[in-house]
């Protein structure tokens, strides 16, 4: 349910940090506060590492990719531009994010 809660306000809060406007960086920030117990992050080299610690390879391909979407959208919004962001869980790379390349699942 809060998981739920936390991917429908992002979907609306952050929805604009794609586009040429600017975020809403409070509504990002509730975001942060709220993935923060679902996953922890590190910078790594020239990348953000994200560990999943929440079950997300249980999940549906469609929820594991907005699930790294909303990361991605939020650390974009809050870092004022997109970067490389490599999503770990239990130690095995299942996503990634690029500015170039956009937001996509690892199998």
């Amino acid at each position: 349910m809060i998981l739920k809660s936390i991917f429908v306000a992002a979907g609306l809060a952050l929805s604009l940090a794609a586009s040429a406007a600017p975020c809403n960086k409070m509504a990002a920030q509730d975001v942060q506060r709220g993935l923060s117990e679902f996953a922890k992050s590190h910078i790594e080299g020239d990348h953000l590492t994200v560990h999943w610690t929440y079950a997300i390879e249980k999940q549906p391909e469609a929820k594991r990719l907005k699930m790294i979407t909303t990361y991605a959208d939020m650390d974009a919004c809050l870092g004022g531009t997109a970067r490389e962001i490599m999503f770990y869980r239990k130690g095995k790379l299942m996503g990634l994010a690029s500015p170039t390349s956009g937001v996509r699942l690892v199998k």
